[in-house]
């Protein structure tokens, strides 16, 4: 294994190492701080709605601590049992979130921020640590590598976006229960065995992610510790029991019935990304996108937070870059089984990238996100350790083949990487100001996402509807909103919120033609949305006045076709189609077409049996018939 440092350095042993060490734990204190302090002006954002501004398990304070133990992790938002045994259950950050609501009160999101930004400060000092002290054991590889986490633009969305704490404690109690283990091993004390099981406790309370540490933990003790096989197997089954014992109370909090039939949700295929994938497309779609998450590690640029459905379209094996996938992966995966006996050090990174990325890369199973950059905030440590340990040994050839000594080297390459990285970490921070900032920031880099249109459209449609606007701003508003839903619609035709919301925005303006055009669009892809009651029984009661209308001014043709509309549109509602069967007969009476009346008012009675109006009608229509019939 390759240990040649970036600049020349003996074990952090004496005290000149341990002042350096300081100095080092410092600066990346001081960049995590400049990366990141703006994010704290930021207002609440995305899913923060979910955990934190309308979770009512929250919203107590410490009295909603117990339900975060007790329920699934959206329950306090949702106000349902989970339907689905994979549903997150991931109380730790909730807790923290309802502690904050206890001391401060609601409505304090730079409180919140600040805390995510001091836990982002720790979770890169001791990834450093753990490098310099017990793996690496090189501290400038080790500063390298906790510096490019640092920086790593990638991690924006974990800092800056309030809920996703849980990714933060998941590391920060994962890195702690990793130095103890290191400790015990050091010293044989059980307690620090103990507490690194209570701490990987707390990282899989914190995200199930970390559950794939039962396999992690065996690799890193292989790599980097001189205990023998059985050793290594007996401290392993330890953090297994912890585990097991976590699965068995987390299926047992979580409702593991089957749910219901996704395709009945009108926003279903959000959480469902793959859903109308055909034969082998969603299988060759998801290794498609492991390339995309392996370029956003070395590229990460442009970054968004939405490439939901149909942002990333379906592929099949006709696509290059799934063939480039699999070679990429294929030769990953065959360096690190070459040389794992070696016990290398890109060995390991490889292995433990792999094993922790398993459970979010749909490949076991899908996970509700087609790609999400905070999935990679865990596995992107190992492609820090691998790019610091790359860069350590091309620095060091450089060095050998020309008259530039390494420091200089390491000075040319880092300096503008951290500057454009903090030029990047800074204004992506600002993106993350609020929710609607957000999505205008962001929809250039996602325009063809169903929930990015949908978004922006009820942006607009919002302003209208909680904003008192004069009618050229409201028509403006509503003609802005309209595209936006039309392309939502054009790519998921099924998607039942914005078939709804674009039928009103039509009927604001006054298009009656267009606005009914949608709801027809609505009727036929989904005849039980429960709007459509309303929206028909609207209709319903427009046509019969129409019909009354027309009635007044002698209007027959007019007149039975607008009641006629209404008895079509009344098919949730007796009360309407009683009205305006009751309009129709006495239509028909008032132009002496008795039989069609008496008819007419059978079918009140038949809906209205006891109507005592109908009944003398119906039997005056019979007496004339029958004298008629003498």
């Amino acid at each position: 294994m390759n240990k040649t440092p970036l600049i020349e350095s003996k074990n952090l042993s004496n005290k000149s190492d341990s002042f350096w060490k300081w100095k080092m734990i410092l600066l990346l204190t001081v960049v995590c701080a400049i990366f990141y302090t703006n994010s704290c002006f930021n207002d609440y954002c995305l899913d923060d709605v979910m955990v934190i501004t309308e979770n009512s398990n929250t919203l107590k304070g410490f009295a909603g601590i117990k339900e975060h133990f007790t329920k699934d992790y959206l329950y306090g938002y949702m106000h349902k049992e989970s339907q689905n045994a994979l549903s997150p259950w991931r109380p730790l950050s909730l807790i923290t979130f309802s502690v904050e609501v206890g001391l401060w009160g609601i409505n304090h999101p730079a409180i919140s921020h600040l805390i995510n930004v001091l836990m982002y400060i720790l979770c890169t000092i001791l990834l450093f640590t753990l490098l310099a002290d017990f793996l690496l054991k090189e501290k400038w590889i080790a500063f390298f590598a906790a510096l490019l986490f640092a920086i790593h633009p990638i991690h924006t969305e974990v800092v800056a976006n309030i809920k996703s704490r849980d990714e933060l404690l998941c590391l920060l109690a994962l890195l702690s229960s990793l130095h103890l283990l290191w400790g015990y091993i050091g010293s044989m004390k059980k307690t620090q065995l103990l507490f690194s099981l209570l701490f990987f406790s707390l990282s899989l309370l914190s995200k199930e992610t970390s559950i794939t540490f039962v396999a992690g933990i065996p690799v890193m003790l292989y790599f980097f510790s001189d205990l023998k096989t059985k050793k290594i197997l007996g401290i392993s089954f330890w953090f297994l029991v912890i585990a097991i014992f976590y699965l068995i109370i987390r299926f047992s909090i979580l409702n593991n019935s089957s749910g219901e039939d996704p395709t009945n949700d009108g926003f279903i295929i959000i959480n469902y990304p793959f859903l109308f994938a055909e034969g082998y497309q969603a299988f060759f779609t998801k290794i498609f996108i492991l390339l995309k998450y392996l370029k956003l590690l070395v590229f990460p640029h442009p970054l968004c937070f939405d490439y939901s459905y149909k942002q990333i379209p379906y592929v099949d094996a006709s696509n290059p870059f799934v063939w480039l996938s699999f070679v990429t992966y294929g030769f990953m995966i065959f360096y690190a089984l070459r040389n794992f006996k070696n016990k290398h050090v890109l060995s390991f990174c490889i292995s433990l990238f792999v094993i922790t990325f398993s459970l979010t890369s749909n490949l076991l199973f899908d996970i509700a996100v087609t790609i999400g950059e905070r999935l990679l905030f865990i596995p992107s440590v190992f492609f820090c350790i691998a790019v610091a340990h790359i860069g350590n040994a091309t620095f060091t050839s450089i060095e050998k083949k020309t008259s530039v000594s390494k420091k200089t080297i390491v000075l040319l390459t880092i300096i503008p990487i951290t500057s454009i990285a903090a030029y990047q970490v800074i204004n992506r921070n600002k993106d993350w100001k609020d929710m609607d900032t957000l999505n205008f920031a962001d929809y250039p880099k996602s325009s063809n996402s169903v929930r990015m249109n949908d978004a922006l459209g009820n942006y607009y449609l919002r302003k209208v509807e909680s904003k008192k606007l004069s009618p050229e701003v409201e028509v403006q508003n509503l003609n802005m909103a309209i595209p936006y839903y039309k392309k939502a619609i054009e790519l998921y035709p099924s998607f039942e919120n914005d078939l709804i919301n674009i039928a009103i925005c039509y009927d604001k303006l006054g298009n009656t033609s267009m606005s009914e055009y949608y709801w027809n669009k609505l009727k036929e892809v989904a005849p039980e949305n429960t709007h459509l009651k309303d929206y028909n029984n609207h209709q319903a009661s427009v046509a019969i006045l129409k019909g009354i209308k027309f009635n007044e001014e002698n209007k027959f043709d007019s007149s039975f076709y607008y009641l006629s509309k209404a008895i079509k549109s009344a098919i949730y509602d007796d009360s309407i189609t009683i009205q305006a069967y009751y309009h129709i007969a006495g239509l028909y009476y008032k132009n002496e077409k008795y039989q069609e009346a008496h008819d007419a008012l059978g079918k009140v009675l038949s809906l209205d049996p006891n109507n005592k109006t109908a009944q003398m009608g119906f039997q005056s229509c019979e007496a004339i018939l029958q004298n008629k019939n003498k």
